[in-house]
């Protein structure tokens, strides 16, 4: 989980931290050509995460170490565990903006002072979690990983042509449950909200990551989600 200290008083914001930096002694192989690869440098970001309390957020200055395949030459980025890749706001951050909006029915402007980000932000992300997933599709597979779980199906029964906010309260109530049902199951999560704990799992698990800008942009039966549940 990445958090931040939250400041104590109604004028104080969330705090700026700076990660250490951190690596293992050997880099993993090359993602392309399995190769062995050599330590690179490194590279700083400055995501923007939940901070202790869960309801601000705060951003980090976070090293980030570089690796560079001995065979192909390919450079990459070895992101911990805790970081999805490439993204500024981190995904707790993410649903907590759009939660405000879809759940709290507070305005985009409003939902996005919950993070520091633009109402424009705001409205990108609703969009993006609304077309992630078929809501039944998640909570189908919440049942298959915790068979014991209380599941809603409610939210599976979407209209034709949602409108966006209703789209992504469905998806965003159905990750939710698979991310209760991951916990249930005993997988460890690293993140707060079911956003970010089934978008992390599969990417600690199966390394599929899907982009908010670029392809893949959404769940879909390609991926390891889809198919035989693993846990780990």
């Amino acid at each position: 989980m990445v958090e931040v200290a939250c400041g104590d008083g109604a004028d104080k914001g969330p705090e700026t931290i700076t990660r250490p930096r951190e690596r293992p002694t050997r880099p993993p192989a090359c993602r392309v050509c399995e190769a062995p690869s050599w330590w690179n440098g490194w590279r700083v970001v400055f995501p923007v995460v939940l901070c202790a309390l869960g309801r601000v957020v705060g951003r980090c200055e976070w090293p980030l170490a570089l690796a560079k395949c001995s065979r192909c030459r390919r450079g990459f980025t070895c992101y911990p565990p805790q970081l999805y890749p490439r993204r500024q706001y981190e995904l707790d951050a993410v649903a907590l903006v759009v939660a405000a909006a879809v759940v709290g029915g507070r305005s985009f402007a409003e939902a996005a002072r919950e993070a520091g980000c633009s109402a424009t932000s705001a409205r990108r992300w609703t969009r993006w979690v609304g077309g992630l997933a078929e809501p039944g599709d998640l909570l189908a597979v919440a049942t298959r990983v915790d068979p014991d779980a209380t599941v809603s199906t409610t939210m599976s029964s979407a209209a034709a042509v949602p409108a966006v906010r209703t789209a992504a309260r469905r998806v965003l109530g159905a990750l939710e449950a698979l991310g209760a049902a991951l916990l249930g199951s005993g997988v460890e999560c690293l993140e707060r909200s079911g956003l970010g704990r089934v978008l992390g799992w599969q990417r600690r698990l199966h390394g599929e990551v899907v982009w908010l800008t670029r392809a893949p942009q959404r769940l879909s039966p390609a991926m390891a989600l889809w198919g035989e549940v693993r846990l780990a």
